[in-house]
């Protein structure tokens, strides 16, 4: 009788210790997949928004007005000129 009480004492212990880790375990992973959730939202919004910037760059290159684009880019940005062309530069503001 002694050893039967003895196995299902330790079978309740294990049961117990069990069933605290498996709590622990199931808290564990629902507090990652929120987590994996929130960062999946914030790439789809980061995924949306570079869609919609490829979108207006895909249309302006479509457009008629590519070639003026372009070279305002290429002058305001790039400090490109057209031969020919001569370029004052205000250095009194600076």
């Amino acid at each position: 009788m002694k050893r039967k009480k003895r196995v299902g004492l330790a079978t309740k212990i294990f049961v117990a210790a069990f069933s605290v880790y498996a709590a622990f375990t199931l808290v564990s992973l629902q507090i990652r997949i929120g987590s994996k959730e929130e960062e999946q939202k914030l790439l789809e919004a980061q995924v949306e928004e570079q869609s919609l910037r490829n979108a207006e760059i895909e249309a302006l290159l479509n457009s008629e007005e590519n070639d003026e684009y372009i070279a305002r880019i290429a002058r305001d940005k790039l400090g490109y000129v057209l031969p020919g062309e001569r370029v004052f530069v205000d250095i009194s503001s600076k």
